[in-house]
């Protein structure tokens, strides 16, 4: 059998991308990374202002094409649904979503769970990510397919004492990524959940202590955790045609370990 020759297509020039609670962390970096590749990118937070202030970081890297601020709360299902209409009457087609809006919340024991911190906790990584895939996919289905990135975590897989409702969660987005896969595949639909270790962010180090930091960082190369910048070259290939016969999988970043 003669051997093909094999493109690795990572151009992610002008494709239309949504990331969701980019308003800081690892949203933002994926924002401007993907932004300063070429991507035309949609800043999606539930504070306007700060969406846009990364819009306006976007607008001073060279030759970035211009973003989009939306505003929305993407636990609740009518803001998805008014962004999947703002993202349509802007650009008409979307390429690529990146379900990253969450929330780590402090640790807690099953025994002194309070069932608002576990609504959050599901409301804030899950149901959001449920309900973007609802709302934003058919935009892609109607322009012949695209890609859906679910932030997800080594948590999600192996899980610490105190953090069951965190972990619970992204557990639920390694499934619901999985699930898009074999319902949506036919469509042109490609997903993935990315799953990262402990990655610097600053509501994880509002509850996250020294001692746990350190204690993590030496499992890591380098001896230290990971920079939310770590994550946008693997994003951008995802979003990629390089990437096309890859779907319905987790990939982890860090192995999911105890600690």
């Amino acid at each position: 059998m003669a051997s093909e020759e094999i493109e690795m297509n990572v151009d992610i020039a002008d494709k239309a991308i949504a990331v969701t609670g980019a308003a800081g962390g690892i949203g933002r970096a994926l924002a401007l990374g993907l932004a300063a590749d070429g991507a035309r990118v949609a800043v999606l937070a539930r504070d306007r202002q700060r969406a846009q202030h990364v819009v306006d970081e976007i607008a001073r890297l060279p030759h970035a094409p211009a973003a989009l601020a939306v505003e929305a709360d993407v636990s609740d299902e009518t803001a998805v649904r008014e962004a999947a209409a703002t993202l349509d009457r802007a650009w008409g087609r979307l390429d690529a979503l990146i379900n990253n809006a969450g929330w780590m919340h402090p640790a807690s024991t099953i025994l002194d769970l309070d069932v608002a911190t576990l609504r959050r906790a599901l409301d804030s990584n899950l149901v959001s990510a449920y309900l973007t895939t609802k709302h934003f996919a058919p935009l892609m289905i109607r322009g012949g397919g695209g890609r859906i990135l679910y932030l997800s975590s080594a948590a999600g897989v192996q899980c610490g004492p105190g953090m069951s409702p965190y972990g619970s969660a992204k557990a639920g987005v390694n499934v619901l990524a999985n699930v898009a896969h074999q319902e949506l595949a036919d469509d042109g639909i490609r997903t993935t959940a990315l799953a990262p270790g402990l990655t610097y962010s600053p509501g994880m180090r509002e509850i996250v202590g020294d001692e746990h930091l350190g204690r993590v960082a030496a499992q890591y190369p380098g001896g230290r955790i990971g920079e939310p910048e770590d994550l946008v070259g693997l994003a951008a290939f995802l979003c990629s045609d390089a990437a096309r016969h890859l779907s319905g999988s987790t990939m982890f970043v860090r192995p999911p370990v105890n600690g």
